[in-house]
């Protein structure tokens, strides 16, 4: 936005000063014009004006002349003014307009002046609103998005309790292993739901933790995937690739990755088809595959892909990414991770 420019003042008074100068070019033309051609006219006709005549005559030519500079003045004056107050009369209908549109015109800019400098005013006050309402926009969007993300996040350990819960009770009699698998199920999984409600309501954040084997944390998930899956899938892992690495991670965010897995396999894998995970880490990258066949029903139809997001967005945590895709009616999700090494600094709280 330009600060330099006139001050309305100065301009006004230019324009009263060119309209002066022309006003008095007018009168000096036409008064020694007029003058030499009537001269002309009384010398040609032998006209001899007396003095009081040659007078009286002066005065008179003076005074059509000098009407006719001021005629002059006022209307040049007038019409170089009322350029300024059309455009100040345009400003105040552009600022109803942008009362009328939210914002979305824009005022023309003409001059160098302070009315000048009070459209570009205008513009950019305009044009900051407009800004601030799109950035409120995408704030609001994000936090949306988030809410149905942490939603979706909470319902999936709910589901796999649920589920785990109706299988013992179609049991009539549940060994105790089996009872007490169920129980440490559900306390982990409402620990789970704790933690992403505390999340929902801002009060948790990531949290970093030194982790000494890798691949051992990732066998537990893998084992826990299992165990939630098995009695409705046929599964098949390979953790053969998964080699020992220590590095700083979030535990609470690979749960979360698992659970959007198993949510996914839940509502639209193919139960007679096989279930197949793969974890294995290359250099400092974990990488996660699943492949699943598909159900063809009405939920494939309602699949918003909200579990897919919040992999990917949990993947980003990591500076990885997750790719996934049909192909000859196999699902396949590819999640990578990078892992970052353990920090001397244990007050680190992000890798």
């Amino acid at each position: 936005m330009s600060i330099k420019g006139k001050k309305l003042a100065v301009v006004i008074l230019e324009y009263l000063l060119i309209s002066v100068l022309i006003s008095l070019f007018v009168f000096c033309f036409l008064y020694f014009l007029s003058g030499s051609i009537v001269e002309n006219y009384f010398w040609h006709h032998g006209i001899v004006l007396t003095e009081v005549q040659k007078r009286v005559f002066s005065v008179w030519l003076r005074s059509v002349c000098g009407l006719a500079g001021l005629i002059i003045f006022v209307v040049l004056f007038l019409f170089m003014l009322g350029q300024r107050l059309s455009y100040l009369i345009q400003i105040i209908q552009g600022v109803e307009l942008l009362k009328e549109k939210e914002m979305e015109t824009r005022i023309p800019l003409e001059g160098d002046d302070e009315l000048t400098r009070l459209a570009e005013t205008i513009n950019f006050v305009a044009a900051s609103r407009r800004e601030l309402d799109q950035r409120e926009r995408q704030m609001q969007e994000e936090k949306e998005a988030w809410v149905r993300s942490m939603s979706h996040d909470i319902r999936t350990p709910l589901t796999s309790m649920v589920s785990y819960s109706e299988l013992l009770l179609d049991k009539e009699n549940p060994e105790p292993e089996e009872l007490r698998d169920a129980v440490r199920l559900m306390h982990e999984k409402s620990l789970q739901i704790k933690e992403l409600t505390d999340q929902l309501m801002g009060q948790e954040g990531i949290r970093w933790e030194d982790i000494e084997d890798v691949a051992f944390l990732f066998s537990q998930l893998v084992q826990e995937w299992e165990e939630i899956l098995e009695e409705r899938f046929t599964i098949r892992t390979d953790l053969s690739g998964l080699a020992a690495l220590e590095g700083r991670m979030d535990i609470f965010s690979l749960k979360r990755i698992f659970d959007n897995l198993i949510s996914n396999i839940e509502k639209y894998a193919d139960e007679e088809k096989e279930i197949f995970l793969k974890v294995e880490n290359q250099n400092r990258c974990v990488i996660i595959t699943q492949e699943n066949g598909i159900r063809r029903d009405e939920r494939q139809e309602d699949s918003h892909r909200i579990g897919l997001a919040n992999i990917r967005k949990l993947a980003q945590i990591y500076k990885g990414d997750m790719e996934a895709g049909e192909m000859d009616g196999t699902f396949r999700i590819r999640i990578r991770l990078e892992i970052s090494p353990v920090l001397q600094n244990s007050s680190e709280i992000s890798p």
